[in-house]
């Protein structure tokens, strides 16, 4: 019968295996009735001939037939030793000792645990378990050690509640050439980041390359203290980002200064996206309700132009960096830089101050990311910004779980190709202990 193929299938059984299989369909549920033939074993424990003394039954879940749950129900042989008179079981091929989960239904649990989108929710209901269950699965079937550290190597933060030792961030390392997340950290202070690469052995952190990272000065200084190869380089994006962030603080300081209701305030408040990022300039003209005429982008950006003379060199500025960022190439980026740089101080922009001294300031590793040591790719930090957004989307779906060794695991697992697992009958849990509870009062209060 088909649903006796299938249920060959998911045990992974041949017909000559079987002495007998059943299987009645009742109150939503599928049983099947097992038994397999006598294999005629010898003694585990002298190695004499044996013979069969009777069936137990264990039972087992296993994967769903045709979406209904399915139960297996096994008659597994004992034998008795005729010479030393021990008795033993029958191998057990469908699931780990003492547990009730067949070996398929653990491999798909596991897999589905690399899928960051389902909660342990999501998984127990999958598969008709508790989430408690779950989590001791994740706990004993992932075991995570810490890995080596990639040639090329790019570091970040993701603020989470799950930091520890009076910080709000942990801190995520991650391989940029083999696309893989390596670590999560409960901090990304000094002395944390410190105390993680002291316990590495010195040669393993001169072969680092490459760092990337932003402007956090820490990872600067762990890097350069000890890995003694790594040259530092700063994401061009985090640059540009501060760039951008000043460039908005004076557009909005002088919208803040025009009449409201006027075409100024208007097109500043509404419009600012057409100098903030790279739009279509010459598209159909369309009405607009604010000027009763048609007109496109590029008339839109034409008038913000006009609006302030400072904010128009400011965007000057801006897009003179943003286009060295993107061009420049190694062996001309110093000078190029340099260029840049003298517009920035010959315009003395207020709200540009600061940032000219932080360019200048991270001038070494902001050159440094013009380097491209692999694909003809520049140094970034885009990988370790990218595995951010997949923690941060696990943690929202999640509710914000709160064990960090359990939310490491798993990260590692899901967004590191290299990761292998066991299933094990040793069962394990991260759980931590809380609080004890205090005693009970019998006490009636009137």
């Amino acid at each position: 019968m088909p649903i006796e193929d299938y249920i060959r299938t998911t045990l992974n059984l041949v017909p000559e295996r079987i002495e007998s299989v059943e299987t009645v369909h009742k109150d939503q549920k599928m049983e099947v009735f097992l038994i397999l033939k006598d294999t005629h074993p010898v003694c585990p424990f002298c190695g004499g001939p044996a013979k069969s003394k009777g069936l137990l039954s264990k039972s087992f879940r296993t994967l769903e037939t045709a979406g209904i749950p399915t139960v297996v129900h096994w008659k597994r042989r004992r034998y008795i030793c005729k010479d030393c008179a021990r008795t033993f079981s029958e191998d057990n091929i469908f699931t780990p000792e003492n547990m009730s989960s067949s070996f398929s239904l653990l491999n798909n649990v596991v897999m589905d645990l690399r899928n960051l989108h389902l909660t342990y929710k999501d998984i127990a209901a999958r598969y008709q378990l508790s989430p408690t269950r779950i989590e001791v699965y994740a706990d004993s079937f992932l075991s995570i050690p810490r890995l080596r550290l990639p040639e090329n190597l790019g570091i970040d933060e993701l603020h989470s509640s799950m930091a520890k030792y009076g910080s709000a961030y942990l801190c995520v390392i991650v391989d940029n050439t083999d696309r893989n997340l390596t670590e999560v950290l409960p901090s990304r202070s000094k002395h944390e980041l410190s105390k993680y690469m002291e316990k590495i052995p010195q040669s393993e952190r001169d072969g680092v390359k490459y760092a990337t990272m932003d402007m956090w000065e820490p990872y600067r200084d762990v890097m350069k203290k000890y890995c003694r190869n790594c040259i530092c380089c700063v994401d061009g994006f985090h640059v540009v980002k501060e760039l951008s962030d000043r460039f908005t603080r004076m557009r909005c300081d002088i919208m803040e200064q025009m009449p409201h209701g006027s075409a100024a305030y208007y097109l500043l408040k509404h419009w600012h996206r057409l100098l903030e990022t790279d739009v279509n300039l010459d598209n159909t003209p369309q009405y607009n309700n604010f000027f009763k005429t048609k007109i496109n982008y590029r008339d839109i950006y034409d008038m913000l132009l006009r609006i302030n003379e400072s904010l128009s060199l400011a965007y000057q500025l801006k897009e003179m960096y943003r286009d060295f960022n993107k061009t420049a190439r190694p062996e001309e980026c110093e000078k190029k830089f340099d260029q840049v740089m003298d517009a920035f101080k010959y315009a003395d922009i207020s709200y540009y101050r600061s940032f000219i001294s932080m360019a200048e300031y991270w001038k070494p590793e902001i050159l440094n990311s013009f380097r491209r040591p692999s694909n003809d790719r520049k140094e970034s930090n885009a990988l370790a910004e990218y595995m951010n957004g997949r923690l941060g989307d696990f943690i929202r779906i999640s509710n914000g779980i709160s064990n960090f060794e359990r939310f490491r695991a798993r990260s590692i697992f899901a967004l590191n190709k290299r990761m292998a697992y066991t299933i094990t009958d040793h069962l394990v849990t991260n759980k931590r202990e809380g609080k004890k509870r205090g005693r009970y009062s019998n006490q009636k209060f009137i």
